[in-house]
């Protein structure tokens, strides 16, 4: 990536942004996106939220419920449990 040409965007009255138009298409940036900001020295950070696609994750998390609990009956509640456990351990891995 080399030297961009800088675009100009004006706070308004609310805190509110725009994106310039270029920056948006390039990124793909949409009505719905969501960006994460974040402050660095003096500097205001935007980049986009990327999310994993949960499909994956979700077949990875029953694979593993089912290895674990062949012939036992489980309840609702501690499915629900178990996913959230094997949530908050893979964002522990991913340091978020």
């Amino acid at each position: 990536m080399g030297q961009e040409e800088p675009e100009i965007a004006i706070v308004g009255t609310k805190g509110q942004i725009v994106i310039p138009q270029r920056l948006r298409k390039e990124l793909k940036i949409t009505s719905k996106t969501k960006l994460i900001v974040y402050r660095k020295g003096d500097k205001i950070v935007l980049t986009k939220l990327e999310l994993p696609p949960l499909k994956e994750e979700l077949k990875d998390l029953f694979n593993e419920i089912d290895k674990q609990n062949i012939g036992k009956k489980i309840s609702e509640k501690k499915i629900l449990k178990e996913i959230q456990t094997y949530r908050l351990e893979k964002r522990a891995k991913k340091g978020v």
